[in-house]
């Protein structure tokens, strides 16, 4: 059995100069060029899948070596499975031939082996440096460029990979970290075979609603902190792809959310000396590059189907171009992809990986005096201390006052998505619910802000037309955020 601990980083075909170049500065001890070809192999339901294990016979070293591996780890770029091997004599799975696997309890090996039939097929050119790193470090490097094939559909595989082969892990770190300076890479936290089994699936991904943490107070504090920062990774990771696939602005939005939740978990922890996140202001600064968000959201309602919104309002048409205007000025499809693709961004990506797979901070002294209940609680009390001190707990608030308090309400909602699974579920839903309609309802608000900014440029009869729709608008939507805020004011906390 191989351990493999690899990190890969999906490329474009113009990197592969620009990679020679930087492993020449290293010592390399060998190169080399092949082409490989891999089938993966499963039953008609996916039983392998199922059991999160990976079947392949690849050619193209003058055997035919049959490799399966089994459920790991996957964090940021960082993929560690346990991987086993053994060399055929023929192109057919012959699953008895390993001896080490761990199979489910009740697997009929000959009865499965029967049921295999291929799935998808990887074909790629592979060029390898094995680089001599200190402390007696080598890690191979790799650079697959080809295509997955899963009947008629096509994908195109353009990745590099760094494979710790012995030594200090910290050094494969380091490579990584050298390399991920090169513009036009992306941490991949997807493997070919997954990518494999979504092709021949016709699997479309979906966008998903970020949910609260689930954790447990048997778990010790570190383990309930990893299941934090993990999950949120994930959930930026997942949302990520989904948005370089299917350019989906719904996908982006997730992804900045995940990076609040991130961010917001990183700094109430930090901030008690449980964790020290030397990356924080990284994090920051890509929290930052979504704050346009917001505003495309108004902008697509109110240009949807042709401004159906702003269909009653005198020179429509006209009003509808500006706007159209405005979401162009904004970022696009495309300069978001290339943020993702940055350099700083990779890099960024990296750093967390790094930081989740060391977990330096989990060995600290303070955090494992830390009761994960004890915490939560102290945590959620200062977070609702500091939003009933603000300008949400005062008597009357207009619509403006109401959006400035949007990004603070939303860090208070996601402390709760962070700790709040500790404490009773129905309790922490009735309590969570004024204010995530509170949220919603100044979400709606911001709506009307486009509108308003367009007034200095219009002449007196249409500003006066489009003041008095916005007003009635507004007047109904506060209406029913001053009903909501009172219910929430007046709600018990649940922890």
């Amino acid at each position: 059995m191989n351990n493999e601990i690899e990190i890969k980083l999906l490329a474009t075909p113009q990197c592969a100069s620009v990679l020679l170049a930087r492993l020449n500065q290293y010592s390399v001890l060998q190169t080399e060029v092949k082409t490989l070809t891999s089938v993966y192999f499963d039953t008609d339901d996916r039983q392998l899948m199922r059991w999160g294990m990976g079947l392949r016979i690849r050619s193209g070293d003058g055997d035919n070596v049959q490799t399966i591996k089994t459920d790991g780890l996957s964090v940021g770029g960082l993929h560690q499975r346990p991987e086993y091997n053994c060399v055929l004599q023929s192109n057919q799975p012959q699953l008895a031939l390993f001896e080490e696997v761990e199979w489910p309890a009740g697997a009929e090996l000959s009865s499965l082996n029967n049921q295999l039939s291929p799935l998808f097929t990887t074909t790629f050119d592979r060029q390898t440096w094995l680089v001599d790193l200190p402390n007696d470090t080598l890690i191979e490097v790799a650079f697959d460029q080809g295509s997955l094939t899963a009947g008629s559909e096509h994908e195109a595989i353009c990745e590099i990979e760094l494979e710790f082969v012995k030594g200090d892990i910290s050094q494969l770190f380091e490579l990584a970290s050298d390399i991920a300076s090169i513009e036009g890479l992306r941490l991949a936290n997807i493997s070919k075979a997954q990518r494999g089994y979504m092709l021949a699936t016709a699997h479309v991904q979906q966008v998903k609603t970020l949910n609260a943490v689930k954790l447990s107070d048997a778990d010790s504090t570190s383990e309930c902190l990893n299941r934090i920062f993990v999950g949120a990774l994930e959930h930026w990771q997942y949302h990520e792809q989904l948005f370089v696939e299917q350019r989906s602005f719904a996908a982006l939005e997730q992804v900045s959310l995940a990076v609040q939740m991130l961010f917001q978990a990183c700094k109430m922890f930090s901030e008690r000396d449980l964790v020290e996140c030397a990356w924080l202001n990284e994090l920051r600064w890509l929290r930052q590059q979504f704050a346009w968000l917001t505003q495309a959201a108004s902008l697509n309602k109110l240009t949807a189907e042709r401004g159906a919104l702003i269909k009653k309002l005198p020179q429509q048409r006209s009003l509808l171009k500006t706007l159209q205007q405005r979401q162009h000025d904004l970022p696009q499809p495309d300069d978001v992809y290339q943020l993702m693709h940055s350099a700083r961004y990779c890099s960024l990506m990296l750093k967390i990986t790094r930081w989740l797979y060391q977990a330096k901070w989990q060995h600290s002294q303070a955090l494992q005096q830390e009761n994960i209940q004890h915490l939560a609680k102290a945590m959620l009390q200062t977070s609702w201390d500091y939003l009933q001190q603000s300008p949400l707990a005062e008597p009357q608030l207009d619509c403006n006052a109401y959006m400035k308090q949007a990004t603070k309400l939303r860090r208070n909602l996601l402390v709760g998505m962070c700790v709040g699974e500790l404490f009773d579920q129905e309790l922490r839903q009735e309590f969570r619910l004024p204010w995530v309609d509170i949220l919603s309802g100044i979400e709606e608000l911001s709506l009307f802000k486009p509108m308003r900014e367009l007034l200095p440029e219009l002449d007196a009869e249409l500003q006066q037309a489009i003041e008095k729709w916005v007003q009635r608008k507004e007047r109904s939507l506060l209406d029913a955020l001053e009903f909501s805020r009172q219910q929430a004011l007046q709600q018990a906390v649940y922890w």
